[in-house]
């Protein structure tokens, strides 16, 4: 800081932090200045205080390391030099130990405090070090050594667990005491160690085996062998006899011996039974859009009144994002299968078109039938209880390949004006039951096409145009009208069905629909028309 004073320093900072003009950063810099200098300023005037302070300590302690260890080692390394030549003069060690009796005195006033500190580190030193545990004691007797309380407190639980009345009030009266005991690591209890000692003093237990699932107490049995064919058995029921099938048990499952209330032991028809029984547990669903309270019932496999009784405000509609408490059964034993399983499946055959530009759009012809192929399909399948829950495809080999379905279409759009000369509209059937002409004291405008097992066969246009389709009661019944856009149009009438709609422009030969008996009919046939200028003419005078 040059000659500059520190009081010169904070009379300046003072005088600029009066300056109403800097802003709000400015200031709190110059207080962080000006706090970090006083605390210079304090810290230097508290080091010199406390040097000198303890000056004339430090002094003493000096004088006497110079007066009386260095002094008296120096004593003593001289008097070690002097016995060493008066051994080597050969002068006699009675005379040299009564020579020299003060450099011995010396030598243990240094030597043996020394000796004795470090006796005194190396004791502390095995007392910290040597391992410690808990010594527990329970209604006045003394259990054994655990590692820490939650040793005792998972003995509980598991005591907890072999015991079926065990109520809160005995678990209150199970008061331990602790006290700091140096023990070998070896001697340390585990829980299920010291559960066997809270219960060897309780009245009504046996010696038995336990099946843990999960870590909980599921079910005890005398006889391990029993326990052993059951859960064997129980494998047994989901095994196909499948190359490589791989069946096991879901999660862990223990087998553990040891003390258990009589209660809890169970004969070896119930411990079957038990293990495979269900068990209820409970789980959120939040509600999403479009849910119904019968549609989440039936997701849930509930019925609808369990879930409504589970949650006494749902509505048969419910708000998305609303969670629901849903029930689900599961077994108590879960058993997971993984197989292989071969299927065979078929092969999809895809359909190719063959363009036919002399032909109208409405020309289809299958040139070659499609034949769909066949492959093996390996999949791993993996079971819970018999219920499949995924699958995996391995290995797919083709054995038959597909053949191609060949369909050869027309390209050439309809104009919707006629050439003015007909096709027959019934291909294959020319019998006529009632020709142009009067009729019945009426005048037919159309002629009859009719035979044998008519009824169903398709009906084409006789020329390309424009359809319409029409309905009635009575009269034509289903019938369509085709206008040729040249003067001329064709009626096909009492028709079963119809391919086309009104509006459709069609072309010569397209079917357009099938014979029927629609309409003040006397049975199945075709009535059919040609007009021009909407006036009938005799359709046989053009084919």
């Amino acid at each position: 800081m040059g000659n500059v004073t520190k009081r010169e320093i904070i009379k300046k900072i003072k005088a600029n932090g009066k300056n109403k003009k800097l802003n709000i950063f400015a200031r709190c810099y110059r207080i962080l200045c000006w706090i970090g200098l006083k605390l210079q300023f304090v810290t230097y005037n508290k080091r010199r205080r406390i040097r000198r302070f303890f000056s004339p300590v430090s002094g003493m302690i000096s004088k006497f390391i110079e007066s009386h260890v260095i002094q008296l080692a120096s004593g003593a390394w001289h008097e070690f030099l002097d016995i060493c030549g008066g051994i080597n003069n050969r002068t006699g060690l009675r005379s040299t130990s009564s020579q020299h009796k003060g450099f011995f005195a010396a030598v243990a006033n240094v030597v043996m405090p020394v000796v004795c500190i470090g006796i005194l580190a190396v004791v502390i030193l095995n007392v910290i070090n040597s391992p410690h545990a808990l010594e527990v004691s329970c209604n006045g007797k003394v259990l054994g050594y655990i590692q820490d309380e939650g040793v005792y407190n998972n003995a509980v639980k598991l005591l907890s667990q072999r015991t079926v009345n065990t109520s809160a009030d005995y678990i209150d009266s199970l008061t331990p005491s602790y006290s700091m005991a140096s023990v070998s690591p070896s001697m340390n209890m585990s829980s299920e160690t010291l559960c066997e000692a809270l219960l060897a003093d309780s009245s009504n237990v046996e010696s038995a085996y336990g099946l843990y699932i999960n870590g909980e107490l599921c079910a005890a049995a005398k006889s391990y062998g029993d326990i052993q064919f059951i859960m064997e058995s129980f494998l047994d029921q989901y095994k196909t006899g499948t190359p490589g099938e791989k069946v096991s048990f879901m999660g862990t499952t223990d087998i553990v011996s040891g003390l258990y209330s009589t209660d809890r032991i169970v004969s070896s028809g119930k411990f079957a039974k038990t293990i495979s029984t269900k068990r209820t547990e409970t789980q959120f669903y939040t509600v999403a859009e479009g849910d119904t309270a019968q549609s989440i019932a039936n997701v849930a496999n509930m019925s609808y009144d369990r879930l409504i009784k589970l949650n006494e405000n749902l509505s048969d509609i419910p708000v998305p994002g609303t969670s629901v408490l849903l029930e689900k059964e599961l077994p108590v034993l879960k058993v997971q299968t993984v197989r292989n399983v071969t299927v065979k499946e078929k092969i999809k055959f895809d359909k190719k078109t063959i363009k036919n530009d002399n032909e109208y759009t409405s020309y289809s012809k299958c040139i070659t039938k499609g034949v769909p192929g066949e492959r093996e399909v390996v999949m791993q399948v993996t079971e819970i209880n018999g219920v499949q829950v995924a699958s995996e495809v391995i290995s797919t080999t083709v054995i038959k390949l597909p053949v191609d379905a060949v369909y050869e279409v027309g390209t050439k759009k309809p104009s919707g004006v006629g050439t003015g000369a007909f096709t027959w509209p019934v291909p294959g059937v020319h019998s006529i039951s009632s020709p142009f002409g009067p009729r019945w004291g009426r005048f037919h405008s159309g002629i009859d096409i009719s035979c044998g097992g008519i009824y169903g066969r398709t009906v084409v246009a006789a020329d390309s145009g424009t359809a319409t389709v029409k309905r009635s009661a009575g009269g034509y019944g289903l019938h369509i009208i085709i206008s040729h856009g040249n003067g001329y149009s064709t009626c096909y009438a009492h028709l079963s069905a119809v391919n086309i709609s009104s509006g459709a422009t069609v072309a010569k030969g397209q079917a357009i629909g099938r014979v029927g008996n629609s309409g003040a009919s006397t049975g199945p046939h075709l009535h059919f028309e040609i007009r021009k200028n909407n006036r009938a003419n005799n359709p046989m005078n053009y084919f």
